[in-house]
């Protein structure tokens, strides 16, 4: 080979120069995907763990709500059949008191017809 033809080609040593700083550049930008695929697998793993925690709790949280409705279902009923027991109570208040009222009306009427006629 002639040096004319050596001087506008690059030597070996120089294209595997080149080649190292490329295969360094892209291993440099693999790493750094790989910690950012490692970060997010992670991030991920932990929103899992939520989502798991967080299903199980609804699960107890529901299965205790069951009674609850069933209490609240039973205090229902019998907050009703005490109001019909308090409204049958005040239907008797009243019929005694007018009861009451008209007896009296009748005793005040009977004392002042005896004494008018005294």
């Amino acid at each position: 080979m002639a040096r004319s033809e050596q001087v506008g080609k690059p030597s070996l040593h120089q294209t595997q120069e080149q080649l190292t700083a490329i295969l360094e550049e892209r291993v440099t930008e693999l790493m750094t995907q790989i910690k950012t695929t490692q970060a997010l697998s992670r991030q991920i793993a932990r929103t899992e763990e939520e989502v798991e925690r967080q299903r199980l709790l609804q699960e107890k949280l529901e299965s205790e709500l069951v009674p609850l409705r069933e209490d609240a279902a039973s205090l229902h009923a019998e907050t009703a059949a005490l109001q019909a027991e308090v409204d049958d109570l005040l239907t008797k208040v009243a019929s005694y008191r007018s009861s009451r009222e008209g007896l009296l009306a009748l005793k005040l009427g009977s004392s002042e017809g005896s004494s008018t006629s005294s």
